[in-house]
């Protein structure tokens, strides 16, 4: 009978542990990505032509998903870790927020895999179809999927129930069947275009990067949405996977981007230059006609 409280102290306190863990890692993230993220917006704001491209408009809302993710994730995790004392409608607002825009992360991965995959095999429709409606399926997107959350949690609260596991278990096993078929088709048309070989070859290896990295997005959550019942270890595991694959993604799709390294390395070069004028007219100030004399005239002859 005695080991009962000594239990429910230890699941408490190790639910805290676990909670102030999940809050400095969200905060890590937040501060990761949203640096990440603010250089990748300010160069593709500059340049016209990336502006216009559908893959930088989905990677800079992706950037922008997985920065407000984080941001509710340290702000929720706070509160439970501190004990805060806050009228619960705020924490249904903050869990409802996070969880619709987790969902908007997986769905602008889905779709920059599936413009991807029409830009490589159907090229002629992908200019006509994806650009004339990439503004309206992203604010899509965000309504249906802060709508959706908001009703489940004005009707269910907070709590799982298990209609609520079934809906996250399919939204991710299905918009993971997307990516994969895409992946595939993409694979197929490598395969095709095979006289190509360093440009297929490194198609392949950037398949590959991506496939381990959405699987490394995706398994945890379905993993975790499935078992019912898990320890502080699984838990931890789990949350650990999920937020280094959020921290690759700036990596993985934004600065292996070929046009992105070389507007980077640009803008290096040119910071390079700058501080390098910047410390020279400094060393050579003040200038030697205008120095003053020193010790009256006996500089004179």
């Amino acid at each position: 009978m005695t080991d009962l409280p000594n239990n429910s102290l230890n699941d408490t306190s190790k639910r805290k542990e676990l909670e102030i863990i999940k809050a400095s890692l969200y905060l890590f993230e937040f501060i990761f990505i949203t640096a990440v993220g603010l250089f990748i917006f300010k160069m593709v704001q500059q340049n016209s032509e990336m502006k216009k491209n559908v893959q930088y408009f989905l990677l800079c809302h992706h950037l922008l998903c997985c920065s407000l993710f984080s941001c509710f994730g340290v702000a929720y995790n706070t509160i439970r870790a501190l004990a805060v004392e806050s009228p619960r409608i705020v924490f249904w607002i903050i869990f409802g927020v996070q969880v619709a825009i987790g969902e908007g992360v997986l769905i602008t991965l889905t779709l920059m895999t599936l413009t991807r995959c029409f830009a490589v095999c159907w090229p002629f429709r992908y200019i006509s179809l994806v650009h004339a409606v990439k503004h309206k399926v992203m604010i899509c997107v965000w309504i249906i999927t802060m709508f959706k959350s908001m009703c489940l949690l004005l009707i269910e609260g907070i709590d799982k129930t298990p209609e609520d596991i079934t809906m996250g278990i399919i939204l991710i096993l299905f918009l993971g069947a997307i990516i994969i078929v895409s992946y595939c088709l993409l694979w197929r048309e490598g395969k095709h275009a095979g006289h190509f070989n360093s440009s297929t070859n490194k198609a392949r290896k950037t398949i590959l990067i991506h496939g381990l990295h959405l699987s490394l997005f995706l398994f945890p959550p379905l993993i975790k949405i499935a078992v019912k019942r898990s320890n502080f270890i699984f838990n931890l595991t789990a949350f650990v996977v999920f937020s280094l694959a959020q921290c690759f993604s700036p990596v993985v799709y934004g600065l292996r981007n070929k046009e992105l390294q070389t507007k980077l390395f640009n803008r290096w070069l040119f910071c390079h230059k700058k501080v390098g004028l910047t410390v020279c007219s400094w060393n050579s100030w003040p200038p030697l006609s205008t120095a003053p004399n020193g010790g009256g005239g006996a500089e004179q002859v």
